[in-house]
């Protein structure tokens, strides 16, 4: 037991406080290797961890993920953040996961406006020219010796439209990224370059099942081992796969890892065609590819033979050298990239701590921000601090020696930059985020703006190493916390309420929220409504006096006569200066916290909208907002977690909701849910929402057997019809007609029943252009004394975007034999 203590603590020690010998002995092996992968999906998530660790981890390789999407239109099995929240959720999973593997991470401007079946669909709302273009320039600033997409290029409208989109935009970019016809307005930032060859990273589930896979023509494919055992680092590659993984904690993507040896099989597509299975074959991914190289190559091999594991400090005169060396070579790129490696193995070998630290979270431009600089030298290599330059200044000049902490304290001028995700700034469209800066595009997230740069002398050779501005405390639980500064606008507003609903022609009290980021902020708030609608009072004063507080203000809004909708927002001004932003912070505990700044805006219907019910129970299921969206209409939740719940709990009740899919997430309803139908049998209604088919029991989610499909109707606008006119559910309270579906978001719904009792009655039938009739929607059966309603329509995207048809259902679904 004492040995497993002892590795546990060394395990914690080395993560904590750097990496270990063994570790920085693999980083100076990959100086030797010159070689690329770029690997090309559409969503977090859809990466293969296993084969970006296995080219990043074992063939040495920089590697990196392409993803044309930042996975907006998902779910969350962790929280209630959707659309933009989840995309950066997403991809700050993304991130957490390329620590883990060794990848690096790019986007396009790409927006995941829900599942699309086919790519003519996604690419028309992507704009296909210009998500191509980014593609190319990724492709040419990049410079993969391999691409390596994750779906078929050749079967469109056989799965999810964005995957296929991928693979096509990929085999397209692969032929123009060397065509200096193509795109040439690139060319003055990056070069013309051929990718050697592509494959598309192929499996049984591309065949519809193991047997059929294996009786496949593999000509084309080269297989490979793709769970080798790193035995210096003591791990094996499905390990660092299932961790990475695992970071896509919002999709409920945990992994474990498989024993022995698995296979990953490549089928080629383009450029030269590999023989043996090995994808570099023919490719030289050594420095005999750069002019000057072989020198290069005979310093790391000696450095290799040299290292010492137990005093990795003892190489660092030997880095140092190389860095000047590496220096002298015409070839940018790859300079470039070596470069940075060496300096990193320099860190690493002295155990260096640098730190640019800040206590405040954020601040504003134009203010003063008490910050501190701090570089400790642990090790016996004596080192002199020239100067640092950056948003700080300094002529230093002081030598180093072992076990030396050098820190100053001082004031920063802020200057007004941007910290906050840069693709949320401006308003984009269906399939697009908009971004101006052509710089910034492709970028996980934004650079921070906060930079100095440490000069340091070692051995007479200037290295150097480079850190970005953090906020800093200890937290009594977690201890050390570190983040990046933000930097936010003096204020940011919104209305409290993101949707808001009229039901008839009285005035409603509006609160807007104004929060200042700065002191003693002064200035104006005002709505931003369209002229039919009425406003009192049109401007209301503010004064903030301390920095993060916040205050709210009520404006009595009249509606106009008939039918509405709108979007309001909320304007702050301070002299010359508006401000409209909204700030959003996300903090999950596995991922750093984000701060998403985005143009404010509240949607605000004037509906004919009845109900025959006040208050309902809700189960929670995996996380949404319609308990939240239910309060705009008067209509009071009172939640249960699904373990907790028991049938004297839900008697009071006229209605009973299942979160979404709550039967996935708790598996305590495959027994509590006889208390459901109990509950419907003594006469009370209960609507169950959609639960993804895929490794669920559909017994369990229903008093009458029902089985569910992966049936689902993407397009929005799909026509609905009624198969049952004269239901009562389509007329009390409200009378719904065809225009109730008028204006839906993302998609009709998803999941649907395709197989049913036929003591269920079907009202609606709708498809996708092209496909059969769906009738398994919204599916009702009387249980005893009560009502039973199942629907897989999308009320959870619905009603959080304010659609007035979909409350108007809603409230009819609720009110069902009331």
């Amino acid at each position: 037991m004492r040995k497993v203590y002892v590795f546990t603590f060394l395990f914690f020690v080395q993560n904590l406080f750097g990496q270990d010998g063994a570790s920085i002995y693999k980083e100076i092996k990959k100086l030797n290797t010159l070689a690329s992968v770029l690997y090309v999906a559409a969503h977090p998530d859809d990466e293969n961890t296993r084969l970006i660790s296995l080219f990043s981890n074992h063939y040495n390789a920089r590697t990196a993920y392409l993803s044309m999407t930042r996975g907006d239109g998902g779910q969350n099995l962790i929280g209630t953040d959707l659309r933009e929240s989840l995309g950066l959720i997403r991809t700050q999973e993304l991130l957490e996961a390329r620590k883990i593997d060794g990848g690096q991470q790019y986007f396009t401007t790409a927006n995941d406006f829900g599942f699309s079946k086919h790519p003519d669909e996604t690419l028309r709302l992507w704009n296909k020219n210009d998500i191509l273009g980014q593609v190319v320039f990724r492709i040419r600033k990049f410079r993969p010796d391999l691409i390596i997409h994750r779906f078929n290029h050749k079967t469109p409208g056989t799965t999810h439209g964005h995957h296929t989109s991928s693979a096509m935009l990929s085999e397209q970019a692969f032929h123009l990224s060397n065509n200096p016809n193509a795109f040439p307005e690139q060319l003055d930032r990056v070069k013309l370059w051929q990718a050697e060859r592509q494959f598309y990273n192929t499996s049984w589930w591309a065949y519809g099942g193991r047997e059929q896979f294996k009786n496949a023509d593999k000509s084309n494919m080269i297989p490979i081992e793709s769970n080798p055992t790193d035995m210096l680092l003591g791990r094996t590659n499905e390990e660092v796969a299932a961790k990475s993984r695992s970071q896509h904690k919002s999709q409920g993507f945990g992994s474990a890892p498989n024993l022995g040896t698995q296979t990953e099989y490549l089928e080629w597509i383009n450029g030269s065609k590999p023989t043996q299975s090995d994808p570099f074959q023919g490719i030289d991914t050594s420095w005999n590819r750069v002019k000057g190289g072989k020198k290069i190559k005979m310093i790391v091999d000696q450095i290799i033979s040299d290292f010492n594991l137990e005093h990795p400090y003892k190489s660092v005169i030997a880095l140092t050298k190389l860095y000047k060396e590496i220096g002298t070579l015409d070839d940018l790129h790859w300079k470039t990239i070596k470069q940075k490696e060496v300096i990193n193995l320099i860190k690493s070998c002295l155990g260096l701590r640098i730190q640019f630290n800040t206590n405040s979270e954020v601040g504003v431009a134009q203010s003063s921000l008490a910050v501190q600089l701090k570089f400790f030298n642990p090790s016996s290599i004596p080192l002199l601090l020239e100067k640092i330059e950056g948003v700080v200044n300094l002529e230093v000049n002081e030598p180093l020696n072992e076990n030396q902490l050098w820190e100053q304290k001082m004031n920063l001028l802020l200057k007004d930059e941007i910290t906050t995700p840069y693709w949320l700034l401006k308003e984009g469209d269906l399939g697009n985020y908009k971004v101006e800066n052509e710089t910034l595009k492709g970028l996980a997230e934004t650079p921070n703006p906060f930079e100095v740069r440490f000069h340091i002398s070692i051995n007479g050779i200037k290295i150097p190493f480079q850190t970005s501005l953090k906020y800093r405390y200890t937290d009594r639980v977690a201890g050390e916390v570190v983040q990046n500064f933000q930097l936010l606008p003096r204020a940011t507003t919104e209305l409290v309420e993101k949707v808001i609903l009229f039901q008839n022609q009285e005035p409603k009290q509006l609160r807007v929220k104004v929060r200042a980021h700065g002191s003693n902020f002064k200035g104006k708030v005002q709505l931003n409504t369209p002229k039919s609608w009425k406003v009192k009072p049109e401007v209301q004063q503010v004064h903030i006096e301390k920095a993060g507080a916040s205050e709210e203000f009520v404006f009595e809004v009249l509606p106009p006569e008939g039918s509405s909708k709108a979007s309001f927002s909320s304007i702050v001004t301070e002299g010359d200066t508006s401000y409209q932003m909204y700030l959003k912070e996300i903090d999950y505990p596995h991922i750093e916290k984000q701060f998403l700044l985005s143009p404010n805006k509240s949607i605000v219907s004037k509906i004919d909208l009845k109900t025959s019910v006040t208050k309902i129970a809700y189960i929670n299921g995996a996380g949404d907002k319609v308990v939240e969206s239910l309060a705009n209409v008067g209509i009071k939740a009172t939640t249960f977690d699904a373990e907790m719940f028991r049938l004297e709990d839900l008697l009071p009740f006229p209605t009973v909701i299942v979160g979404i899919r709550a039967f996935n997430v708790h598996k305590a309803l495959a027994y509590k849910n006889q208390i459901l139908w109990d509950y419907v049998d003594q006469g009370g209604t209960l609507i169950v929402q959609y639960n993804t088919s895929r490794g669920l029991d559909s017994t369990i989610l229903a008093p009458y057997p029902l089985s569910l499909s992966r049936d689902r109707v993407s397009d929005e606008n799909a026509q609905v019809r009624i198969l049952k006119k004269d239901h009562p559910l389509l007329h009390h309270p409200n009378h719904i007609q065809p225009s109730d579906f008028d204006g839906w978001v993302q998609e009709r719904g998803l999941y649907f029943a395709n197989r049913w009792d036929t003591r269920y009655e079907a009202l609606f039938s709708m498809n996708d252009k092209g496909e059969t009739a769906k009738l398994g929607s919204l599916l009702v059966t009387d249980y005893g004394k009560g009502k039973f309603i199942f629907t897989g329509l999308s009320f959870f995207r619905e009603l959080p975007a304010g659609v007035p048809g979909a409350y108007r259902l809603f409230a009819n679904l609720i009110s069902y034999g009331k």
